[in-house]
């Protein structure tokens, strides 16, 4: 026995050295683990990008197209899918999970996940929670409970959810009821509920929580604790001036009821009463025909405005019809108490400017030595700079500040909304100059200078900051009204004349003999050249209109068209867009976004790549567009031929000659091709 012991150990003593060896490296893998949601959410968003090994049970609170979500007893997480989550789980179920740090959004989650049902448990408590505990995010991806009084119900049919606007005192949150084709919805509007659910949020590309959000798994988790009433226009009766006044009792949140007389409407957006001599801006998206003079009846939350008290979210029904109403003639000191806010009135004014944009036209003004604005929809107007005008519109306060040093306010400004020019009449035009009358006004004015010249430089200065700032804005939008206008009108002229040319010589190509070699070369290099033509001038086109680039950034325009150019296709699309510090001029946007274009385009119709790689990021002193495939690839010696078919890279060249950018190809025979842009910013 010890002759065998002695003999066996070398190998015994080289088994304990490596267990010793291998247990501290498996020890430090096993801390690398993260095992719960907490530890998920502690995880800075540079660290989750390196894909730690994550393993954790937890319960599913709730499901959308992308997304399974998790709450394990220290906190809430979620589940990153590539499609639909599986039908296999249910809201309950206990997974046991095993996957690694996904960045997220907002927060860390899992990615590459592999997990199953191990059973099932009760959902966590609801927390009871505030609209600002929900904006900071305490519990985001957790289970949450709100109370508050329903605004609005409506339904969203592409994401087969209801939709609810609930008002937590001032503050509005939405929230989505995931059943399907729920049919017996009850009366919701002016209930107070208490709801549980998922707290989420919409979050913008800087990770920022934008709004709150709670998503709801069914109708059950809608706790009505005072029902709505049963006829909405039952409540009781009140007047525009009684609104938001102090009460004992505290300031109702539920609806109102207000009769008034239609002064005027902005259809789909509002609606301005007369109560009385008071009056009232009702918001209201209902859209049935009211006009002005009609008497009606509305119900609607009361909220505070820049100066007054108006109801928002509101129904309205015709209750008769009455005679047009007649504005209230005042002055513009009396329009700046602010008591005929929202109200039909009519003052005399000076006119300074008129301004036009696509879909108005701006009055400035000038009444007993103050500058105001009056706004109207797009009409044409032949007034003379100078005359004296009599307006009839809507007085709105458009800013107020305090009043001495108690509480008082008063407004600053106000603006008319007029409905046409017919609210508009001239009093007086103004009158020609005689050398007599320069004379004896100069005479006046020259008395008058020493006193008067501070304060006339300071009321002119603040007039011309007034209507420079309404001018520009102005201009910009009427030069890229005209941008587009040139660009239909060359689309409808040039480009059907060039697609109309195309046709014709096709078809006298086909016609000809098949001995006319001669004339057939003719012909083909005339197609090549209309070719050329149309290219060049869809390039035209672009620079003339890049819609992407109006209602958003470039880098939103860039992640938008790789999409576009993408879908219906395999291929797989990889985009890494980062917003760059400020934003970029008008023609580097521009020209970048059209050379992506032309790189993504050629990628798919002649690469037929497997993946796209799109990136956009930005250094200082510079930005970097790229755009990488694993497609066919060609030889690059090919382009300094010239020839058919090398337009585009022409193009990209010249883009980026206009914009001082420096363009980099690399492509191999079946490697695919790279295209870097680097632009100085």
């Amino acid at each position: 026995m010890l002759t065998a012991l002695n003999s066996s150990a070398p190998s015994f003593w080289l088994l304990l050295l490596a267990f010793q060896v291998v247990m501290p490296l498996t020890t430090t893998r096993a801390a690398d683990v993260l095992t719960n949601a907490a530890q998920l959410r502690a995880l800075p968003a540079a660290t989750a990008a390196l894909q730690r090994p994550v393993k954790l049970r937890a319960t599913i609170t709730a499901f959308n197209p992308s997304s399974i979500f998790l709450q394990d007893e220290s906190g809430g997480t979620f589940i990153n899918l590539p499609t639909m989550p599986p039908s296999g789980c249910a809201v309950g179920d206990v997974l046991e999970v095993e996957g690694v740090t996904y960045q997220g959004r907002f927060l860390t989650g899992i990615a590459s996940a592999r997990f199953h049902v191990v059973g099932r448990a009760d959902l966590p408590t609801a927390v009871p929670v505030s609209f600002d505990d929900l904006l900071a995010a305490h519990h985001h991806y957790e289970r949450v409970q709100v109370s508050g009084v329903v605004r609005s119900v409506s339904r969203a049919t592409e994401a087969e959810r209801v939709v609810l606007t609930l008002a937590l005192g001032t503050r509005k949150l939405e929230v989505q009821i995931g059943t399907p084709s729920i049919t017996n919805l009850p009366a919701l509007v002016d209930a107070r509920v208490r709801i549980a659910g998922l707290a989420a949020g919409y979050i913008n590309n800087r990770r920022q929580m934008l709004a709150p959000q709670l998503l709801v798994n069914q109708l059950a988790d809608v706790q009505i604790e005072t029902p709505a009433a049963a006829d909405a226009f039952s409540v009781p009766l009140t007047t525009a001036s009684a609104l938001l006044n102090f009460n004992p009792d505290g300031i109702s949140s539920h609806r109102v009821r207000v009769r008034g007389i239609v002064t005027q409407r902005q259809p789909g957006e509002a609606l301005f009463l007369r109560d009385g001599e008071d009056g009232l801006l009702v918001q209201t998206a209902q859209a049935d025909a009211v006009h002005p003079g009609d008497l009606v009846e509305v119900v609607g939350f009361p909220a505070m405005g820049r100066f007054s008290a108006f109801l928002e979210d509101a129904q309205f029904r015709v209750t008769g019809t009455g005679k047009d109403p007649q504005p209230l003639p005042i002055t513009l000191t009396e329009a700046l108490t602010g008591t005929n806010d929202a109200n039909l009135i009519s003052l005399d004014a000076q006119l300074l400017e008129v301004l036009e944009n696509p879909t108005e036209t701006l009055l400035v003004l000038r009444a007993e030595n103050i500058a105001f604005r009056a706004s109207m929809p797009r009409a044409h107007l032949n007034l003379r700079k100078g005359s004296n005008v009599r307006l009839a519109g809507v007085c709105r306060v458009e800013e107020f500040s305090p009043v001495g040093a108690g509480f008082g306010a008063s407004p600053r400004s106000v603006e008319l909304l007029l409905r046409s020019p017919a609210d508009i009449s001239v009093v007086s035009a103004p009158s020609g100059w005689t050398a007599q009358r320069l004379a004896v006004t100069a005479a006046i004015l020259l008395g008058l200078a020493v006193a008067a010249f501070g304060w006339v430089a300071l009321l002119r200065r603040r007039v011309a900051e007034q209507a420079q700032v309404i001018r520009k804005k102005v201009q910009r939008e009427a030069a890229l009204e005209e941008r587009h206008r040139m660009a239909r009108e060359m689309h409808d002229t040039l480009a059907q004349s060039f697609s109309g040319l195309g046709f014709q010589l096709e078809a006298l190509s086909a016609r000809l003999p098949e001995n006319a070699d001669a004339a057939r070369n003719q012909l083909e290099t005339a197609r090549q050249m209309v070719r050329h033509g149309q290219e060049g001038f869809r390039r035209s086109l672009m620079n003339l209109r890049a819609e992407e680039l109006e209602s958003g950034s470039l880098t939103d325009a860039l992640r938008e068209l790789a999409r576009h150019i993408t879908a219906g296709s395999d291929i797989e699309l990889r985009c890494d867009v980062q917003p760059p510090p400020h934003r970029l001029a008008e023609a580097v946007e521009a020209n970048l976004l059209r050379i992506g274009q032309e790189c993504l385009s050629n990628a798919v119709r002649h690469g037929h790549p497997k993946r796209v790689e799109l990136s956009f990021t930005h250094e200082p002193g510079l930005v970097r567009l790229r755009i990488a495939d694993d497609g066919a690839g060609f030889d690059p010696g090919q382009l300094s031929h010239g020839g058919n078919g090398h337009f585009g890279w022409r193009g990209i060249r010249e883009r980026a000659g206009q914009i001082g950018a420096k363009v980099e190809l690399h492509s191999q025979p079946g490697h695919g091709t790279t295209v870097t842009v680097t632009v100085p910013s």
